[in-house]
């Protein structure tokens, strides 16, 4: 499995079937397991209750364009935001 593989060339494999791997299979499944995630927190929160979403940030960004705050509201509609304040990174800066 080799995640510098494309999108479309990830579908192009899956759809040769005698030439498509288990591993081919796996990837296709935790790319569309993060797009899911991705789409129900940013596309389609004011459409599923619960869902929380970033609605605003504040400060300075640092070099990976992460603002200093992140304002975080629980639900659509909700009257309550959360503001997370960013700490220490846990990844390289490039």
């Amino acid at each position: 499995m080799t995640d510098k593989m494309t999108n479309e060339e990830l579908v192009e494999r899956l759809r040769d079937w005698d030439n498509c791997s288990q591993d081919d299979y796996e990837l296709a499944a935790h790319r569309i397991e993060i797009m899911n995630k991705f789409l129900r927190h940013n596309v389609f929160a004011e459409k599923h209750f619960g869902v929380f979403f970033i609605c605003g940030e504040a400060g300075e960004k640092d070099i990976n364009g992460i603002p200093e705050e992140v304002h975080i509201c629980p639900a659509y509609g909700s009257d309550v935001s959360y503001v997370f304040t960013r700490g220490k990174s846990f990844a390289p800066e490039w």
